[in-house]
């Protein structure tokens, strides 16, 4: 009988990300650069007569309970496809701010399927398709490092490891206003705006360089001039952030999470002169792999 299951389940940031148009389907085709960060959350499956889910931890503030957890729903879709009973409890150590454009409840979803394949090891040729269906950014995690992903996110070509970058996180000011279906939101007033030109491949080129500062991501992302329309407050900390550390800032995916990418040993410094003029911050590194 297992007694427990346990692993990590790694925060992204996009290095880029385009925007190619609205498919049939609804979904968006994207270009974009995934990258893996050592800052994680900590999910265990452990056998319970009460199968549930159990969030704690330092940013468990504002996350999803039951199904509406998506790591959740990735223990039920693999117990439905292994043919057994979800009697199992979840447990997730969160440390990835929610709803920050890291991708933490994706990550948390793809942490369960690798541990459910354990389980079920019958599920293995079947975790991509899985995945998929969770969601857009859940692929990813399977295998995690430095990819690029096409379609919805899901076509991943993996890259070569970047040598190791120090990140420095900007979550949301404390007291800021959630945007309800954030995602959506931003990708529908990006339809209201003018396209910018693709940027993954010129970020491509230089991460093939191996050494990336945030000065060559400024503008890579499409969706960042729609988050800003969305979050009202979203100018106002990036300028702030900026002033501060002297250097620009780029938003992760749908945002609202600014950060900073640089040499590796370069961060704290970084981090001191934020947490100095009184912003939160987050230390971590790129993923060694």
């Amino acid at each position: 009988m297992v007694e427990r299951l346990a692993g990590p389940a790694p925060a992204k940031v996009n290095l880029a990300l385009d925007v190619l148009g609205r498919r049939s389907d609804g979904y968006h085709e994207l270009d974009t650069l995934f990258l893996e960060l050592e800052l994680a959350d900590h999910v265990e499956i452990v056998p319970s007569e009460a199968p549930g889910l159990e969030v704690s931890g330092p940013r468990a503030a504002g996350v999803p309970a039951g199904r509406a957890n998506l790591a959740w729903r990735a223990l039920e879709c693999a117990a439905f496809g292994a043919g057994a009973d979800p009697t199992f409890r979840v447990r997730i150590d969160k440390q990835i701010p929610a709803a920050g454009g890291l991708a933490g409840g994706s990550s948390d979803a793809a942490a369960v399927l690798l541990l459910a394949a354990k389980l079920w090891p019958q599920l293995v040729p079947r975790l991509p398709a899985l995945a998929l269906e969770l969601g857009s950014d859940v692929p990813f995690f399977l295998t995690g490092g430095f990819a690029r992903g096409r379609g919805r996110g899901e076509l991943l070509e993996p890259l070569p490891p970047l040598p190791m970058h120090d990140v420095v996180l900007f979550p949301p000011p404390a007291g800021t206003q959630a945007v309800e279906r954030k995602t959506a939101a931003v990708f529908a007033k990006l339809a209201e705006l003018d396209s910018r030109p693709p940027a993954v491949s010129s970020v491509l080129e230089l991460a093939r360089g191996g050494s990336l500062s945030t000065e060559d991501l400024v503008g890579a992302n499409a969706l960042e001039h729609a988050a800003l329309a969305v979050f009202p407050w979203l100018q106002e900390h990036r300028t702030r952030i900026e002033a501060v550390i002297r250097s620009p800032v780029v938003l992760t995916g749908a945002g609202p999470t600014w950060f900073w990418i640089g040499p590796s040993g370069s961060g704290d410094a970084v981090a001191h002169c934020a947490r100095e003029a009184g912003l939160e911050v987050i230390v971590t590194r790129t993923a060694a792999r």
